[in-house]
């Protein structure tokens, strides 16, 4: 089972990354939440997935030339942990961005029910009670 959660989280967020709006939201139950840490900008929570991709959409679209890449993945029961490498400049500002992050995603029946970013990878996995 955790393979398959591997696969949909994996699935799920390279469409975000491609901007795949259909394709996104079949991974996100209808009430699916994403917390996100206080480092990113509002919302701090999104509730459903159009919520959900709509922030994804209007961070990206805030810089320049970005892109980010899967560098790890844990899998546990009914959760999976992504650490994640962002890079890009800042449309306004200029600024390069350069930052590593994580992510926990917890699924329920096939498909992602909650979303945790975190700044730091053990973190990530303390929140779904993973180990390295």
């Amino acid at each position: 089972m955790s393979q398959e959660n591997v696969e949909i989280v994996r699935s799920t967020f390279d469409a975000m990354l491609r901007g795949d709006v259909k394709d996104a939201t079949r991974g996100f139950q209808e009430d699916a939440v994403w917390h996100n840490t206080s480092v990113f900008p509002d919302p701090s929570i999104c509730v459903g997935p159009q919520a959900i991709l709509t922030f994804w959409a209007t961070l990206v679209e805030s810089f320049q030339q970005s892109r980010t890449e899967v560098e790890r993945v844990i899998d546990g029961k009914d959760a999976v942990v992504l650490s994640l490498h962002s890079v890009g400049r800042g449309n306004a500002s200029g600024v390069p961005v350069d930052v590593r992050w994580a992510a926990a995603f917890r699924l329920i029946d096939g498909k992602i029910s909650r979303v945790d970013v975190h700044g730091d990878w053990a973190k990530a996995l303390e929140a779904v009670g993973l180990e390295e």
